[in-house]
């Protein structure tokens, strides 16, 4: 929170310290430079006096507070260190100590702490004081917890409540018994979420990583970033004799401030997995044969020249992975564009916000979010639309609880009744595909009550009439029939909206995976720029983007629609410069879409495809006709971790290397550009994808020469006016920049839009509601929702490769308890579901998180085989697919019994 109260004096120790009023006397100490003792006070948390040594002595005042309790004031006298402090300090540390049943298991931290006091030996002899509990608590895979290390601080509690807003720890039994336990007992069976926040905050390791106790404690850190969703948290990587043993999110991370989840906490192991790619393998037949890396590009470079030469540049495109880097990506579309000649180069963007890039262009200019993460903290209001960070970016959802609990106001937008909309103060639970008409819905009632910022509208945008016609026949009672949200709470959430002072939009992939997608981006930004929340802190479009680098990847340009920042490519200036630097002209024809490639490869126009991090053949939708095109291709290459859905189908598979055994920069959903760093060695051998890519194009006859990621960053810069001040030095100054960064030593842009609009004026577009791709019929009753659940991400072969399955091992399908009874399901039941494209079965589990009538599951295990089920149904614009509306009936599997919440580890987050 920002500080904008005024400074104030006190003296601590016969010096001269200033603080604001707000300040504890330990915080203030500590700003100043000045240390003192303590086991309970962390900077993630609210004072709590539990530990007593950082006792002081007031001028003025009996006895001896709590520094860490104890509030500043105007000319306060300060003393933290005296005889008699160090007296109590030492007995306090000595009573902690007599507690301990093995003096030789003393934790190691306050072990450090008795040396500091001089805390030689204990008086108290073992037979006359009491112990700690035996407790342990090894139920949870990643870490344990032992009682007999612990002291009692309550900083584990307090991080699960006040950090990540869960709430699983409590402290049990009173005075000298007093311990941490979780609820029911353990881990396992709590609601714990595994971020790993209490382990972080133990003072005395009696919470401790199970990886560390295996391998030890590291003897390095590295920083880099997490390479899961797109929040960008922060992470130290312990090293320990050429191995990872500990990933700690790190406490000056711009955007987890010390917090992380299960995945970037403890998912990291997937690069030690045994089915580990560590060889190039050539298909011979049925059988993969192993061959060498010269060998493997030679082949490559060779089929693709080949192709080329006898159908021309159109009949060859690469996919490019959003979990690479952003000097990988920029590379693959430099190698489509300066080698084969093309625009043809997409990447998994396509299938998640690539609606959100086509109606953010349309309306404000640009097409990431207007403002950060950290504007959470001075939001006067959060809506969250289509989104459920709970689960798919758990530190952006444990910011917005720690908003909601300091008294922000709530509104959810969902089909379903998540974790956030269960705690809102508003859920508007609509039909799903009804996104465009619940928007329009909230912009005629703050038309018609006299809602907008006339002066915002007046100087900032233009298209006001087109909107306020498209909105004028949306009537809350018109609303309701077709979202079936209640028209009274529509008003009131539209009030609450306009009228905060700043409201905080942040949507994810419930408003992009539509038919209509993008017009639910644009409605959305018609709601922001009618009452004037845009370019002020706590305001915004935040777009909650999946993939760890999704952004960066469409931002230097692996897209077929724009070059590097976003630039048209009839832009003759950029032209020029792109000749200018790569030698090569720019390619002015738009390239294929995905669902193009697909199209074109089963019309035999595209002979030759290069897929990178990326598994298409279990995460696009209509998988049939998805792996179909993959079998028509001449000549298939899959670049990846492990054998996947999609190698299936390839006739060459690479390695690639992990984002620990390599350099280079993401960029996360807040445009933040940071640095990623190699902590380990790749398996032997293996290259990481830029060098992958450099080797290829060089064979063609176009050498890309780059000795270190820095200098690709460099070209970026280059070509990309919005990144001209990105360079590897200037990231390592600052610790990340947001882009735009329009100069050399430009501090970056947190928010956009401040003073005005790329274009000049932002646009408001009407847009009409239409209904989605496919609507319920008597032989498919079921509207089926997909998404992500906390545990696993995208395809899941990270996850699936970790503990993580201890936790969650399969997919499972939500549905409502009154359609279950209707249909004679129970509690576990396997459930047939069948489209008009498919089939899959899945285990049922009973939730009420969604409405009867309605269905939800996740994608994340491949024999689940569940986007079988799902349409080519695509956002009209920008080709995004409808993920999150499909028709089905559920058939009962006779005789099939999986006990869904038993045999199969299940964890519903509510």
């Amino acid at each position: 929170m920002e500080r904008t109260a005024q400074a104030i004096t006190i003296t601590i120790n016969g010096r001269s310290v200033a603080a604001v009023p707000d300040d504890t006397i330990y915080i203030a100490a500590r700003r100043a430079g000045l240390s003192i003792p303590s086991l309970c006070a962390s900077d993630h948390l609210a004072p709590h006096g539990s530990c007593r040594l950082c006792l002081c002595e007031v001028e003025g005042q009996s006895g001896t507070p709590a520094s860490c309790t104890t509030p500043v004031r105007d000319g306060m006298v300060v003393r933290t260190e005296s005889i008699g402090l160090s007296r109590h300090r030492h007995n306090i540390v000595e009573l902690y100590l007599s507690e301990h049943p093995e003096r030789a298991g003393v934790p190691a931290p306050l072990q450090e702490l008795a040396l500091s006091l001089g805390v030689k030996s204990v008086r108290y002899p073992d037979d006359l004081h009491r112990k700690r509990a035996a407790a342990r608590d090894d139920s949870n895979p990643f870490f344990t917890f032992d009682n007999a290390a612990c002291i009692s601080c309550a900083r584990c509690v307090r991080a699960c409540g006040e950090i990540q807003g869960t709430f699983a720890l409590t402290m049990v039994e009173r005075g000298f018994d007093a311990r941490p336990m979780a609820g029911g007992g353990s881990f396992d069976a709590s609601n714990c979420v595994s971020c790993g926040a209490c382990v972080k905050e133990c003072p005395t390791g009696a919470l401790q990583e199970t990886s560390v106790t295996q391998f030890g404690p590291p003897s390095k850190l590295v920083r880099t970033t997490c390479a899961y969703c797109g929040v960008g948290c922060s992470f130290d990587a312990g090293i320990r004799d050429g191995r990872v043993v500990r990933m700690v999110p790190a406490d000056d991370g711009p955007s987890n401030a010390g917090h992380a989840c299960m995945k970037g906490r403890f998912g990291w192991d997937y690069i030690y997995a045994p089915d580990r790619l560590r060889k190039p393998l050539l298909r011979d037949g049925d059988r993969w044969t192993e061959t060498a890396w010269p060998a493997a590009l030679d082949r490559l470079a060779g089929e693709f020249t080949q192709i080329r030469q006898a159908h021309g540049p159109d009949a060859l495109a690469v996919i490019s992975s959003s979990r690479g880097t952003n000097e990988e990506n920029y590379l693959f579309a430099k190698f489509v564009r300066c080698v084969l000649g093309t625009n043809h180069i997409d990447n998994c963007a396509r299938v998640c916000h690539s609606a959100t890039v086509t109606g953010m262009m349309e309306t404000l200019g640009t097409s990431a979010a207007t403002n950060s993460i950290a504007d959470l903290d001075c939001a006067k209001l959060i809506l969250v639309v289509g989104a459920n960070p709970s689960e798919s970016h758990p530190v952006v959802g444990a910011r917005i609880k720690q908003a909601h609990r300091r008294g922000t106001p709530l509104i959810v937008i969902d089909p379903r009744r998540t974790e956030l909309a269960r705690l809102a103060d508003f859920h508007l639970q609509l039909h799903p595909g009804t996104n465009v008409a619940l928007l329009n819905g909230l912009g005629h009632v703050i038309a018609k009550e006299g809602l907008l910022d006339e002066a915002f509208i007046g100087t900032r945008t233009e298209g006001l009439h087109d909107w306020l016609e498209t909105v004028a026949t949306c009537t809350p009672e018109k609303t309701e029939q077709l979202t079936g949200v209640p028209a009274a709470l529509i008003c009131e959430a539209a009030r609450r909206y306009a009228t905060s002072g700043a409201s905080f939009c942040a949507h994810g992939l419930g408003v992009t995976e539509h038919r209509w997608g993008s017009h639910g981006v644009i409605a959305l930004c018609n709601l922001a720029l009618a009452t004037g929340n845009l370019g002020r802190p706590g305001t915004g479009i935040n777009p909650l983007r999946g993939q760890n680098n999704v952004q960066g990847a469409s931002d230097v340009g692996s897209m077929p629609t724009y070059f590097s920042g976003y630039q048209p490519f009839d832009d003759p200036k950029l032209a020029a410069l792109h000749q200018a630097v790569t030698g090569r002209p720019l390619p002015a024809k738009r390239g294929m879409k995905t669902p193009d490639m697909w199209d074109a490869a089963l019309e035999g126009r595209l002979k030759g495809l290069w897929i990178v991090g990326y598994d298409v053949a279990q995460t696009d939708p209509n998988l049939k006709k998805v792996r179909e095109a993959l079998s028509k291709l001449e000549f298939l290459v899959v670049q990846d971790l492990f054998l996947t859905e999609t190698t299936k189908f390839a006739h060459l598979v690479l390695p690639g290397a992990s984002f620990l055994e390599k350099d280079g920069t993401f960029t996360n959903l807040e445009r933040r550009i940071q640095r990623i760093r190699k902590a380990v060695e790749p398996p032997d051998g293996v290259l990481p994808d830029w060098q992958v890519v450099s080797e290829v194009s060089t064979r063609m006859g176009y050498p890309m020469s780059y000795g270190h990621p820095s200098e690709i960053l460099d070209e970026i810069a280059k070509l990309t006016p919005s990144w001209t001040g990105v360079s590897y030095d200037a990231l390592e100054r600052a610790g990340g920049l947001q882009w735009p960064v329009p100069a050399k030593d430009h501090p970056g842009t947190p928010m956009m839009h401040a003073e005005r609009f790329p274009r000049g004026r932002a646009r408001f577009v009407g847009v009409e509601y239409l209904p989605p791709g496919e609507s319920p019929t008597p032989a498919y009753p079921f509207v089926l929702i997909t998404g992500r659940i906390l545990q696993h991400y995208n395809c899941g072969a990270q996850t699936r490769r970790t503990d993580i399955m201890q936790m969650v091992d399969t997919d499972v399908l939500e549905m409502h308890p009154d359609d279950a009874q209707r249909l004679g399901f129970r509690d576990g039941d396997m459930a047939k579901l069948v489209s008009a494209r498919g089939d899959a079965a899945l285990p049922l589990v009973l939730s009420e998180r969604v409405l009867p009538g309605e269905l939800f599951t996740s994608f994340h295990f491949p024999a689940t085989d569940l986007n079988v089920l799902l349409s080519s149904s695509a956002d009209e614009s920008s080709k995004c697919p409808e993920y999150k509306v499909s028709t089905v009936r559920v058939e009962k599997l006779d005789g099939e019994r999986r006990g869904a919440r038993g045999e199969r580890r299940v964890r519903l987050i509510v």
